[in-house]
């Protein structure tokens, strides 16, 4: 990236960053981990496409999803922005030696290894960052995922108005629109294999659950 870009990058990762490091969040979306991980779920549905060799969770907060995956996979990866949210994660999954933690710079993988990833997911975090973060992590998906693996985001669908924090949307959505995402994400090497739009806390149609592989599939 250009000095330009990176510095905007850098200022749009703060701005996202910082109102969630020790945040309650983490503590009472305990209770709503199972709207993720019930058989019937688009969630659970899109989950089981997924090659669990070697997953990485972008985002883990404090570990409610990674502790449902480390038993799944042969490798996990997490990665956040707050070493803070890591340490809870080695606490809680101290039993599973099949889990590395790596501390995140909030828009792309480094230094986590080309091709070397099975399946990436994120969820309930991407809807909070701005589509410029979710671009560059579209990016260097592309890089570490091995070729015909596949990442499933969860992201923000909400096209409102622009100029405003993120923080004042309707669940704290960034703005993000799919059809410039899909273009970028071709542009990177991935493809679309699958998208729905999904409503969430009373709001319809805020969100997405995307499904993209690196290369045709």
């Amino acid at each position: 990236m250009s000095k330009s870009i990176d510095m905007h990058i850098e200022n749009e990762v703060n701005l996202v960053k910082a109102p969630w490091e020790s945040s309650p969040y983490y503590n009472d979306a305990e209770k709503w981990t199972h709207l993720f991980w019930g058989e019937n779920t688009l969630f659970r549905q899109k989950f089981n496409r997924l090659d669990l060799s070697n997953v990485l969770e972008l985002a883990c907060g404090y570990g409610r999803h990674s502790e449902i995956v480390a038993p799944m996979s042969n490798q996990l990866t997490l990665v956040d922005v707050f070493e803070n949210n890591l340490v809870k994660c080695r606490k809680r999954l101290g039993e599973f030696d099949n889990v590395t933690y790596h501390l995140g710079n909030g828009f792309d993988f480094q230094p986590i290894a080309s091709e070397s990833i099975s399946a990436i997911f994120c969820y309930d975090a991407m809807v909070h960052f701005s589509m410029d973060i979710v671009i560059s992590y579209l990016k260097d998906t592309c890089r570490v995922l091995k070729l015909g693996g596949m990442a499933l985001y969860h992201h923000s669908n909400y096209e409102g108005p622009a100029f405003t924090h993120y923080g004042q949307h309707p669940h704290a959505r960034n703005i993000m629109n799919f059809e410039q995402l899909c273009v970028c994400a071709r542009n990177s090497g991935l493809s679309v294999v699958d998208s729905v739009v999904m409503d969430w806390g009373g709001a319809s149609n805020i969100d997405r659950l995307t499904l993209f592989a690196n290369g045709c599939v």
